[in-house]
């Protein structure tokens, strides 16, 4: 879910070099990937200090916190409503804009009586590289077999 921004956010450096960092990125980076790359302009700044800053700009709708089962949250620049593609492999993340997931939420209200005040809708299934990797490792079994 994504935050309204706060008027009583409070800029540090650190946390604008972070918040810099995210937006810098077109991708979906992780507590850890942020980390060491706000690590080669301040070498001093502790993990710790990184991972609350993500947190806390999320919850002030800076950035978009995405979590995923067991995975390590991913941070996102865009906050204005929009849907993911995950790869469930490789764990690629891109983002998609999707006008029926905005229907769907019309159905969820109307069925749940709930007001709901944002949605995410995460499509699951398989990159083109992890799709190749598959069809090559099917292949080279099947070929295996058929010469054993």
């Amino acid at each position: 879910m994504v935050a309204e921004k706060s008027a009583s956010y409070r800029n540090t450096t650190q946390r604008a070099i972070i918040l810099a960092e995210v937006e810098s990125y077109d991708g979906h980076l992780t507590a850890g990937e942020i980390f060491e790359r706000v690590r080669r302009q301040y070498p001093t700044i502790a993990y710790g200090t990184v991972y609350r800053t993500l947190h806390l700009l999320a919850e002030h709708g800076l950035i978009q916190e995405l979590t995923f089962a067991d995975q390590a949250s991913r941070f996102d620049k865009r906050v204005e409503r929009h849907d993911h593609v995950h790869c469930t492999d490789c764990g690629i993340i891109v983002d998609v804009d999707v006008p029926v997931a905005l229907m769907a939420r019309h159905v969820a209200e109307e069925q749940s009586e709930f007001t709901i005040t944002s949605h995410h809708t995460v499509f699951n299934g398989l990159c083109r590289t992890c799709q190749g990797a598959r069809n090559t490792g099917l292949r080279a079994a099947s070929i295996s077999v058929r010469a054993g």
